[in-house]
This record gives structure tokens, C-alpha cells and sequence, in this order.
């Protein structure tokens, strides 16, 4: 820490007023537009959603400038309050980078931007947004801790820090020697290093007498000169939240009891016990419910633990208050009764004084079980104690194995700590690397380390399919499916990101190996489970080894599997279809139609080609489909299609279900439109109708009837008798 005299000692380099571009270096120009097109693009931020054509167009602009630009590693430049520095160059006079980006990120207290080259467009997109906040919150945010949350690595903002001034009272003599005795001692201990820094360098500043010879204050000299620990902690607390100030003493010695007690424990030992006894006072005038907060949170952990901080100040305790902080230790989990002695022995007090305190315990103990509802305890605090150290005729004496948690093992928590032993020791390498990539993929927000992260998860799983596990398989496609679904509502992009990494892993010879799984059971339900899992990925190697007639024969039982998927895959296979070959292409249209309703479009697009197997094929897609959508797309085929066409539609007409085809064929009989263009089409439908039995058809068959006095077309004629017929 550095001294300070109540007085600010400002440095101020004056710089040259120029008006923008004026006097800009002329290798700074490119990186002058760089700017402007971030400060649009953080303008658009601000006034439409992230996801607005008007904001992914600005930053793609800005990412295009910036990789256009000649930096080798990083583009850095410094903030003031109202411009942009770049070197020596100042940039004045430029309203969009002074409103968008100086201001926001002075007022962020950020004082150097730094860029790297690997910067991504989603990387200045959460830059943008961040800033945006920034600036539309009106407050001083951390913008640093914003773009790390984002999972932004490759756009570091440097904070300014804002320094904090304790204020310090001039020493008496008594502790001016006792600091001059504590900098000796310090100074002559053996470093194992260099200086940790325990809190941010150059964030604190002390003032003391303007009389003294200090120049620095160390955080050893801060707890020898504080008189009260609770004191030290508020100024420590200070040091590392700027909001700290107004937060009361209580909730600063909670935060950084901790750090107190390492501080304490770095003095003299025999100035460190006076210290804690006064910490165990501060801990003492808390209220009731801050005091029982530290005392479970970090006093009676740390004793169960065996450190002397907690020893010392517990032992400074009134007999009352050191029973009623022993008794908080049944409120920690995993604790018992049986640990009470244990802490006891901790505290080593003298003979007379635990005799004074177990009697006591035992009352709190016992108070606590009448009031949660249980029977009392069938021995005394002392039985339990020396039952607990009883040592049995044979066994080693060794006090050593008697350790605090040793004491507190059970059957059951034996039997626990066994099955974690043999659970570790028969830990699957592959499974558990597919788990922790899983696991580091389901928090990660750069979809940059989520892609890193998954695709070493990529060789386990072909360990998997190679060795034929395919439960294991099963299990560990499904948990990728889960968190991509999970990671797809929070984080669309890292979704992406997955979903690319994960796809090497669907190759041609995994998709062989599906196949030939669905032959028999189990192997067919761990098909189809692992085709849902996969999804797109699977499905596009599929078709491109349906496309290879050397794989073509082995992966068509893997059809079924993947119509059961085919919503999961459609998206992928649309972008698929103009590349397929005439195979592929039909394989492709009978998954589609699965997929229901979103794309019937498209698969009416492929009927009326040159290759009729492939009409055919997406016609009893769409029927397949089943959608009012496809429907009317069948229709229409029937009724403006060619000639080559009608008969596949009208068959395609009759796999729809019964109400719809039904309905659909009464609409076209009757307009008499349809029926004089198309009589031959007519008459089959008609021949179809009538093996339905459907009543409502009789309008039309009358309707019809009158056509068979139509003698110059011989084709009515026989529509209008057929209808006759079979209204008789």
C-alpha cells in the first residue's frame, strides 16, 4: 500500500487539441473507420435486439474491418473520458466513437481496450451488447466481468482501479515499536518466492501523520496499527468492493473473517493472542444471528479442522457462550452428537474448566432434542465421550487413527465410503472423459471452447462404437442430446458449436455399424436411440452412404430409424437434397415426409421431374405428411398436373387418411370443371369412391348423372352413367 498526505499529487500531460483525422498517423486511418463501425454497431445494440438483421449486419461490417487491418497479435487503445487514444494519436472531433464508445467505456472505468487477433463476430456482438447495457444502465458497470461471463477471450477491457483511503490515526509509541519489531521479523524471514498479492495491487492508499517516515504500509503493519479486528476487516472488505463503504461492520467481519485470521496468524505468535482475543470480543458483540452465521461458516469448521485461529478464539469464549457455540456444530451437515467431545479435546482447555463446560453442553444437547421431538439419550455426554475413546485390549494404541472425522464413522457412512472406493477404482476411462466434457460443455458460454472441449470427447466415443458397447453408447449420445437441448434455450450459438464438433464423430462407418444394429433387439431400440440422440449429423452421413452404392445395401435398414427422428434431422436433409444422387434423393423424401408438417413445400418441388420413381416417391411423401397442406398440394397435382402425373397423385390422394381423401375427392367430382377437363381422372375416382360406401357422395352422383346424355364426348358419357349406376 502507498503512503498518502490528505493531498491528490495530480499528473497531467497536456496534449495538443486536433480536430478528427487531423494529424492521425497514417496507418492509423483504417483502424480510425475500425472504430467508427464499432461505435454503429454498439449504437444498434443499444436501440434494436441482439438478434436483428440491422445488428448482425453491423458487426459482420465491423469484423470485416477489423481482419482487414494490419495487426499482428493485438489492437490495443487507451480511453479518456471523451476520446480514443491509438499510440500517440489522439481521436477527436468523431461524435460516434466519443458517444459510443469513449463515454460508455469511461464510464465503465475501463482505461485500455485490448483485441486480439482470433476475435470472433460473436465476440463483438457480446462486446456490443455489453456496452450497450453499459451505457442505457447509467451506472458503472464492470464491463470486464460482463464480456468474462459471456465467455469473451479474445476482447480484454483493463479497469481502472479506484483507490480506497483509510484513515489512520497517528501510533502511540507502544505500537510503533511493536510495528518497527514485526517489519524486522518479516524482513528476516526465508521467501519461498515471489509476492502474492492478497488483494489488488495499488488499490489502497493510507493516511497517517504527515510527519512520518513511512512510505509504504503493509497489510501486516495495517493489523498491527487497527486496534479492532472488526475495524481491519471493514478496511479489508473496502479493498476488494467498491460498495463496501456502506455495508456495516457485522457484514465486512463475516466476508473476510478469513483473511483477518491469516493476517493475525502472521505476527508474532504471542501478539497474534492478544489479537485473537479481541477477534473472539468482535466475534462476541455480533448479533445473535451473525454470530451463529460465522460460527457454523468458518469458527467451528475451521476447529474441527485443527486450526489454531479457531482454538484461540473460541477459547477466549465465556463457559455459557463457548456451550452454545459447541452445540452449533449439530447444525452442520454430516455432523453428529458424537462430534461434541471431539471439539472439545480441541480446544484443550484445562481439567477444571472442562468440567465446568460439559455439563452445560449436555444441557444444549439435550434442550435441541426435546425441541425437534427426540427421545433423550441413553447415556450422558461423558459415556458417550468415553465410549468413543475406549480402546479395546489388543489394539495398537495409536491416537493417531482417533482423528475428529474417524470418530464420527458409522455403519452406513463405512459402507459409503466403500462403494466410493470401488466406484472409483472401476471408473470407465472413456465414459468418464464423455462426462466431463459434457459437464464443461453444459456451463462454458464461448462456443470456441465449447467446439475445443467436445471434440476431445470425440475418440472416447469411437472407443465406444469400436468396441461395440453400444448400451454405453447409448447412454452417452442421449447425455449429448440432453445438453445440447439445454444449451440450445440458454445459448443458441454454443448449441451450434456442439452440434459442429460432435458431427466427425457421425462417419461412415459408424452409420454401417448403426445399421447392422437393427436386425435384431436390443440392437434395433439402441439404433433408433442413437439416431434421436444424433440427429442431422447422422442423418447426412447417411445419405451420403446411400448415395455410394457400395454402402448403399447396408444402410437402408437404417431408414426406419430415422423416420422415427426425422424431425430432429429434416433441416439438415432440405440442405442436403440438391446434392443427392437419384437414390439418395427418394431416401431423403420418405424421411421428409415424416417430419410433418414445414415441409411440404419442398417435397412437392421434386414432383413433375424427369425421373418418375422420384415423383412417385415425393408424392407418397407428402401423403405420408398427411398435413391440409399436402393435401391441397396432391389436389393440385391432380388437377393442373401432366398426364404422366395424375395416376401417382390420385394414388397418393388414397394413402391420405379415409376423411380427408374422401373429402378431397367429393370436392373435385364436384365441379363440373374438373370433370369435363379430366373424365378419365373422374371416372377413377369415382370407381373409388364407390368402394368407400360414403353416403355424401350422393349429391355428387346425382350431379354427375346428367352427363350421360353428353354423347359428342363419350368419356362424359361414361362419367355420367357410372354415376347413374351407382346411384341405383
Amino acid at each position: 500500500m502507498t503512503k498518502g498526505n490528505g493531498k491528490p499529487d495530480y499528473r497531467v500531460r497536456r496534449t495538443t487539441d486536433k480536430p478528427a483525422r487531423a494529424g492521425i498517423h497514417a496507418g492509423n486511418e483504417a483502424t480510425v473507420e475500425f472504430l467508427q463501425l464499432l461505435g454503429r454497431a454498439v449504437r444498434q445494440f443499444h436501440t434494436y435486439p441482439a438478434g436483428s438483421p440491422l445488428c448482425t449486419d453491423a458487426v459482420d461490417a465491423c469484423h470485416r474491418a477489423f481482419t482487414a487491418l494490419d495487426v499482428d497479435h493485438t489492437l490495443s487503445f487507451r480511453v479518456t473520458p471523451r476520446t480514443i487514444v491509438l499510440g500517440d494519436d489522439e481521436i477527436t472531433g468523431d461524435a460516434l466513437i466519443e458517444q459510443e464508445l469513449a463515454r460508455p467505456l469511461h464510464h465503465a472505468r475501463v482505461s485500455t481496450i485490448e483485441i486480439e487477433r482470433s476475435v470472433s463476430p460473436r465476440d463483438w456482438s457480446q462486446f456490443c451488447a455489453a456496452l450497450a447495457a453499459v451505457h442505457a444502465a447509467r451506472v458503472a458497470a464492470s464491463l470486464a466481468e460482463r464480456l468474462l461471463d459471456a465467455g469473451v477471450a479474445a476482447i480484454v477491457a483493463r479497469v481502472t482501479l479506484r483507490p480506497e483511503v483509510l484513515e489512520l490515526a497517528a501510533p502511540p509509541p507502544a505500537v510503533r515499536s511493536l510495528v518497527e519489531r514485526e517489519r524486522a521479523r518479516q524482513s528476516s524471514a526465508v521467501s519461498a518466492g515471489p509476492p502474492q498479492h492478497l488483494y489488488p495491487p495499488d488499490k489502497g492508499w493510507v493516511r497517517i501523520d504527515l510527519a512520518s517516515a513511512d512510505a509504504t504500509i503493509s497489510l501486516t503493519d495495517l493489523t498491527v496499527l487497527v486496534d479492532e479486528p472488526a475495524d481491519l476487516a471493514a478496511m479489508l472488505a473496502r479493498l476488494i468492493d467498491d460498495q463496501a463503504g456502506d455495508r456495516a461492520e457485522a457484514a465486512a467481519l463475516q466476508q473476510r473473517y478469513d483473511d483477518v485470521v491469516m493476517l493475525i496468524g502472521a505476527v508474532d505468535p504471542r501478539l497474534a493472542r492478544v489479537l485473537f482475543s479481541k477477534l473472539a470480543r468482535a466475534v462476541l458483540q455480533l448479533d445473535a444471528d451473525s454470530r451463529r452465521t460465522l460460527l457454523r461458516g468458518a469458527i467451528l469448521p475451521g476447529l474441527l479442522d485443527g486450526r489454531l485461529a479457531s482454538e484461540a478464539v473460541l477459547g477466549e469464549f465465556p463457559d455459557v457462550d463457548l456451550a452454545d457455540a459447541l452445540s452449533l456444530l449439530l447444525d452442520l451437515e454430516a455432523a453428529a452428537p458424537e462430534l461434541l467431545p471431539v471439539a472439545l479435546d480441541r480446544l484443550r482447555l484445562p481439567a477444571e474448566r472442562r468440567t465446568a463446560v460439559t455439563p452445560l453442553i449436555a444441557e444444549k444437547v439435550a434442550a435441541r432434542r426435546e425441541a425437534a421431538g427426540e427421545p433423550p439419550a441413553s447415556s450422558t455426554f461423558d459415556d458417550q465421550a468415553r465410549a468413543l475413546t475406549h480402546l479395546e485390549s489388543g489394539v495398537a494404541r495409536n491416537l493417531g487413527e482417533f482423528a475428529a472425522f474417524d470418530l464420527s464413522i458409522n455403519e452406513s457412512t463405512a459402507a459409503a465410503l466403500t462403494a466410493v472406493r470401488d466406484a472409483v477404482t472401476s471408473v470407465d476411462g472413456a465414459d468418464a472423459q464423455i462426462a466431463c466434457a459434457l459437464s464443461l460443455a453444459r456451463v462454458e458460454a464461448n462456443p470456441s471452447v465449447v467446439s475445443v472441449i467436445v471434440a476431445r470427447a470425440v475418440p472416447a466415443l469411437r472407443t465406444l462404437a469400436r468396441a461395440r458397447r453400444w448400451q454405453d453408447l447409448t447412454r452417452s449420445v442421449s447425455r449429448i442430446a440432453d445438453v445440447e437441448a439445454y444449451v440450445d434455450s440458454v445459448r443458441p450459438d454454443a448449441a451450434a458449436a456442439l452440434r459442429e464438433a460432435i458431427a466427425p464423430f457421425c462417419d461412415r462407418a459408424l452409420v454401417v455399424e448403426v445399421a447392422q444394429l437393427c436386425g435384431s433387439e436390443p440392437g434395433q431400440s439402441y439404433a433408433t436411440a442413437i439416431v434421436a440422440a444424433l440427429g442431422a449429423p447422422l442423418a447426412i452421413a447417411w445419405l451420403d452412404a446411400v448415395d455410394d452404392p457400395t454402402d448403399r445395401g447396408r444402410v437402408r435398414p437404417l431408414s426406419q430409424a430415422l423416420c422415427h427422428s426425422a424431425r430432429r434431422a429434416a433441416h439438415a436433409i432440405v440442405a442436403k437434397l440438391p446434392r443427392l444422387g437419384g437414390d439418395a434423393l427418394r431416401s431423403a423424401l420418405v424421411v421428409l415426409g415424416h417430419a410433418g408438417a414445414g415441409y411440404e413445400k419442398t417435397i412437392a418441388d421434386f414432383v413433375g421431374g424427369d425421373d418418375e420413381r422420384t415423383t412417385r416417391e415425393a408424392l407418397r411423401a407428402l401423403a405420408r405428411a398427411g398435413t391440409e397442406k399436402a393435401a391441397a398440394l396432391i389436389v393440385r397435382r391432380i388437377e393442373d398436373g401432366p398426364a404422366a402425373v395424375q395416376p401417382a397423385a390420385e394414388e397418393a390422394l388414397w394413402r391420405l387418411a379415409a376423411p380427408t381423401a374422401l373429402g378431397k375427392t367429393r370436392e373435385l367430382l364436384g365441379r363440373r370443371d374438373f370433370v369435363t377437363r379430366h373424365p378419365q381422372s373422374a371416372a377413377r375416382l369415382l370407381e373409388r369412391a364407390a368402394q368407400s360406401g360414403d353416403d355424401r357422395f350422393d349429391p355428387v352422383l346425382e350431379q354427375l348423372s346428367s352427363l350421360r346424355f353428353h354423347f359428342w364426348s363419350p368419356a362424359l358419357a361414361r362419367v355420367g352413367a357410372k354415376a347413374r349406376g351407382l346411384l341405383q
